[in-house]
């Protein structure tokens, strides 16, 4: 005798207690066809959406560990690389223009020439050039020479850090 409630076993409605929509496809044999489809359809998704989502941990992790991604202390109060990949702020302007407005969405935290790379890569500029970190870094030190940022002078494989310390927008 079947005592589920018609709320536990609605596939279409996604209100089942402890299952997943893949449970609910294999038990209910009393579905539509149409809600059928749309429930499959569902559960193909969220498996691809679960897989992307490992993935993406993943390359997050990997970046982070190499020192290209910034870790996200407090993701709402700046933008993070997820943000610039999706608004892609950087397709139509200068370098100049990207790495400032990169240091100025940071401004609490010191990056290093291959963070603002990446940053500005994600967002969407588009390097014309086969060194791109080299174009960047030739960019800050014109930015801190022009006093528009603070400069942690390193060694190394990282190298020099920058920081904003320009006004708070950009006025040109």
């Amino acid at each position: 005798m079947n005592t589920q409630t018609a709320e536990e076993t609605n596939g279409l409605t996604c209100t089942i207690q402890y299952r997943t929509l893949y449970a609910v496809l294999r038990t209910n044999r009393e579905m539509d066809a149409t809600a059928k489809k749309l429930v499959e359809k569902m559960a193909e998704i969220q498996t691809q959406m679960a897989k992307l989502q490992r993935q993406s941990n993943s390359l997050t992790a990997a970046l982070e560990a190499i020192g290209l991604r910034l870790e996200d202390d407090d993701p709402f109060s700046q933008p993070t690389d997820a943000t610039y990949a999706e608004t892609l702020p950087f397709t139509r302007t200068s370098l100049v223009a990207a790495c400032k407005r990169i240091l100025m969405d940071h401004r609490t935290k010191f990056l290093t020439k291959s963070q603002v790379e990446y940053l500005a890569a994600i967002g969407g500029y588009p390097f014309a050039t086969d060194d791109a970190k080299n174009s960047v870094d030739v960019t800050l030190r014109r930015l801190a020479e022009q006093g528009l940022c603070q400069v942690e002078r390193a060694r190394g494989p990282a190298g020099n850090q920058y920081c904003w310390k320009g006004p708070k927008d950009d006025e040109e």
